[in-house]
């Protein structure tokens, strides 16, 4: 398995980022078809549509920014101030990244219905896909010990993905907002199992951030 702190792959999600904003949107056809067939899709069966929103307020910025700071306050309690402050830092980095990104690609959203949740902010990247992403994983590979965190790390993976695929299907994001928002909470990761190095963060934190760098169980 590559190594996940190898340059390529953060070559390689920048690249789908990249990618994703500047091909994407309501100019893309495949976007463009893509939303309007679920929005068939929601109409004709309105379970779906609950469970989507459901699935969708767990990567809302009450979930993902209070399960970090719920984390972040335990690691601190636990007398791991090191590991908690950088938690922190990593979370509110990745934010205010996929915020300022908004404001620079300012790509409009869907507008075929009535969304079924509210939205306030321009549509691309998905902050709901990179800020789940994000955060799931690095709580699960900071704040987790050695003996459940692959477990910890599948259900952040599961989740993000859910919650990700949750926001196209309710008609407030294109596939390619939701595509680039995962790859920019991965690059977010990326980046923190790099900062760890040189943080100097130790023990089991930092084993941790390298379960994705080995490709196997820290």
């Amino acid at each position: 398995m590559a190594r996940f702190s190898s340059p390529r792959i953060a070559i390689v999600l920048i690249f789908v980022f990249v990618t994703a904003g500047w091909v994407g949107g309501p100019a893309n056809l495949y976007d463009d078809e893509a939303v309007r067939t679920l929005a068939f899709v929601r109409g004709t069966w309105p379970p779906l549509s609950s469970a989507a929103v459901a699935f969708t307020q767990l990567g809302s910025a009450y979930a993902t920014l209070g399960l970090a700071a719920v984390a972040a306050l335990w690691l601190w309690r636990q007398g791991h101030r090191r590991k908690a402050a950088f938690l922190a830092a990593a979370v509110a980095s990745e934010r205010l990244a996929a915020d300022g990104l908004k404001l620079l690609f300012d790509r409009s959203r869907p507008a075929f219905d009535l969304h079924p949740v509210t939205v306030s902010s321009s549509s691309f990247p998905s902050g709901h896909a990179a800020n789940s992403m994000a955060v799931f994983l690095l709580v699960a590979l900071i704040a987790v010990d050695g003996r459940h965190r692959r477990l910890a790390v599948t259900l952040a993976l599961v989740m993000a993905l859910l919650i990700g695929l949750s926001r196209p299907f309710l008609g407030v994001h294109w596939p390619s907002d939701v595509v680039g928002g995962w790859a920019l909470g991965m690059l977010a990761v990326w980046v923190a199992i790099a900062a760890a190095r040189g943080f100097g963060l130790e023990g089991s934190s930092r084993r941790g951030l390298e379960t994705l760098s080995n490709g196997r169980e820290g």
